[in-house]
């Protein structure tokens, strides 16, 4: 009985539903717009209306909201290129999207039906987009503060395209399919295209953000059982166009958006793992490239394009500098140390020697947290495929305040590993120092460079997270927090993109050589980490885009850009007395300043702006800085 009167109440409806598609769908349309297209222009029987001079008739103005929006706003740009483009590859996308469509689709909509008992399956039996190609209404571009490409697309799509679908529904022990067609998909909709994050690794494109501005205009032929279009019966349309509203409103309509990878993890890279600190102890027996003693300072990389070094040691060449410098190590599988021992001349700087340490498998690497001393080998740069010249200032600097104590290696202290450029042998030798194994490497003959190793992990987000230490979680919620919650105690890694100066002051002769001095000043650390850029000669607008790390800093820090011009070649000259006696000569001149607390860099997570210079009459610098909370891991 019960089943007698479901089947009864579905085909009453079924039928009426039949019944009134078939009336509602002879009635026609008082108006439409078949002549709002390009081909019209080339269509002598199209009348145009004379309306100059004369107001334009509701019935021409009911036209403007299908036309495209370059012929209404002067911000949008044709896209004619684009529109062909996109004509004469949609026989391929055809093929591909509905490929896709299918395959993606499929998994979601059996998932869906796992909560309806009723229906059983839902098949896609067919996707086809049409002969028609979707359009590109116009592009507009905007330009942001942010490092993004942010776009404002309007789309039409007048199409024949049909996707059918078929509902199996079981009552009790009976089966039927349903076939569910739809056709002639007419839609209208304002797209925000933004490609974020600019990386810079080729495609150089991270991700796609697509979100739509409103809710966009659909309309469409909907038939089952080969019933006429359902579409025509009144207020059913409107009931679609509801419904597309609500599944939409929290997936694509803006401020909700979809991001669609382009590069793995959308380009941005995974949090690094620790921290490296390098203590540059001592050299012995460095060689000097050319005539005279050697004034020697070690430059080491882990980051490419980060570099720090140490103080020059001025006419030694068995100098001791006993400083620290920390980095960031982001894979120790793929990561290594370069080590590179420059002359510090006047006029350029020149490679005495370099080594290589590779992380993957390190004593310092699998032991955290324990000192462990390394002695590095040179070798002449030419053997490890460098130029043996590289002029002042290239690449950028860092340099620090001497380290603690006099440390050096003991004669009892081992010496863990020995490694230089090229690739490490694939057979170790035993050590006379404990039987610790030493690479085998070629033998050095610019000297070697002692250092000591300490590695100390991150923890990991949810870890940190999870910490029941005090001031753990506290700690790990540097993001986004507002001035006056910070502390000391927060902390985390700065990193600094240099960008560039703008119209700097010149000197007496109208020219400049500038560079800048970046200097954190950090309440917890005594000795304050100085990063100094390349020298950019002749250029008062010089273009950097180098970047700095400043690692397990207080967010309660300050950082100060100063800009300097650096002295000419006659002034150079003058200063050779100097140099000769041991001393560092003042070779520069203050053009100004600007002063950034890390705190605000906290509050926004990254700020990007052109700030102008302090105790300058012109001048104006631009960087980016970016805030990453870290936790050191407890050992």
């Amino acid at each position: 009985m019960a089943l007698a009167a479901m089947l009864g109440s579905s085909l009453g409806v079924v039928g009426g539903l039949a019944a009134g598609a078939r009336y509602f769908s002879t009635t026609k349309a008082t108006e439409t717009y078949k002549e709002l297209d390009i081909s019209a222009d080339h269509d002598d029987s199209v009348q145009i209306p004379d309306m100059e001079g004369r107001p334009v008739p509701a019935s021409a103005s009911d036209v403007l909201p299908w036309t495209p929006e370059w012929t209404k706003w002067p911000d949008y740009e044709r896209t004619m290129w684009l529109n062909n483009a996109v004509k004469t590859l949609w026989p391929m996308y055809n093929e591909a999207i509905a490929k896709m469509a299918i395959e993606q689709a499929k998994p979601q909509i059996d998932a869906a039906l796992k909560g309806i008992p009723v229906v059983q399956a839902v098949n896609i039996d067919l996707i086809d987009l049409g002969t028609y190609p979707l359009k590109f209404g116009g592009v507009k571009a905007y330009e942001t503060v942010a490092e993004e490409g942010m776009l404002e697309v309007p789309v039409q799509w007048g199409s024949n395209a049909r996707v059918r679908v078929s509902a199996r529904l079981g009552f009790g022990g009976y089966c039927v399919d349903i076939p569910v067609e739809v056709r002639d998909i007419q839609l209208k909709a304002r797209a925000r295209i933004t490609l974020k994050p600019l990386v810079e690794t080729i495609p150089c494109l991270g991700a796609v953000n697509i979100s739509l501005l409103e809710v966009p205009t659909v309309d469409l032929a909907l038939s089952f059982l080969n019933s006429p279009d359902l579409m025509a019966i009144p207020g059913l349309n409107l009931a679609v166009n509801l419904g597309l509203k609500m599944a939409l409103g929290t997936m694509l309509i803006y401020p909700n958006s979809m991001t669609f990878d382009i590069m793995e993890g959308g380009g941005i890279p995974p949090p690094p793992q620790g921290m490296l600190t390098i203590k540059v102890l001592r050299a012995h027996g460095l060689g000097s490239a050319g005539i005279g003693k050697i004034d020697p300072f070690v430059e080491l990389t882990v980051r490419t394009g980060r570099v720090k070094r140490t103080e020059t040691m001025h006419n030694n060449t068995h100098p001791e500098w006993n400083e620290e410098l920390q980095f960031i190590v982001d894979d120790p599988d793929t990561q290594a140390i370069s080590v590179v021992v420059k002359d510090d001349d006047v006029l350029s700087d020149t490679i005495t020697g370099v080594a290589q340490i590779p992380l993957a498998d390190a004593d310092f690497i699998l032991d955290p947290k324990s000192v462990v001393p390394v002695a590095v080998d040179l070798i002449r740069p030419e053997r490890a495929g460098l130029g043996k010249f590289v002029g002042g200032g290239v690449g950028g600097v860092a340099k620090v305040g001497k380290g603690v104590g006099k440390a050096g290696l003991s004669g009892g202290q081992k010496i863990a590993n020995i490694a230089t450029f090229g690739k490490l042998g694939g057979k170790s030798e035993k050590s006379d120092s404990g039987g610790k194994e030493a690479y085998k490497v070629p033998k050095a003959d610019r000297g070697t460079v002692f250092l000591e190793m300490q590695y100390h992990p991150f923890k990991a987000a949810g870890k940190a997270a999870a910490a029941k230490e005090p001031g753990a979680q506290k700690a790990n919620m540097t993001l986004g927090m507002s001035k006056k919650s910070l502390t000391q105690d927060h902390k985390g890694v700065l990193t600094i993109t240099l960008i560039r100066c703008i119209d700097l002051e010149d000197n007496a002769e109208g020219q400049v050589d500038p560079f800048v001095e970046l200097e954190l000043d950090d309440p917890v650390v005594p000795n304050n980490e100085v990063h100094t850029s390349p020298i950019i000669m002749n250029e008062p607008s010089p273009r950097w885009n180098v970047k700095y790390d400043y690692i397990m800093i207080s967010a309660t820090s300050t950082v100060t850009a100063t800009v300097y011009d650096k002295q000419g070649f006659f002034d150079g000259i003058m200063s050779l007395p100097k140099t000769l006696l041991g001393k560092k000569p003042e070779g520069k001149k203050k053009l100004g300043f600007v002063k950034i607390d890390v705190a605000d860099v906290v509050e926004n997570r990254h700020l990007l702006d052109t700030w102008p210079l302090m105790d300058s009459q012109q001048g104006e610098i631009e960087m980016k800085l970016e805030w990453m909370p870290l936790q050191l891991e407890n050992i």
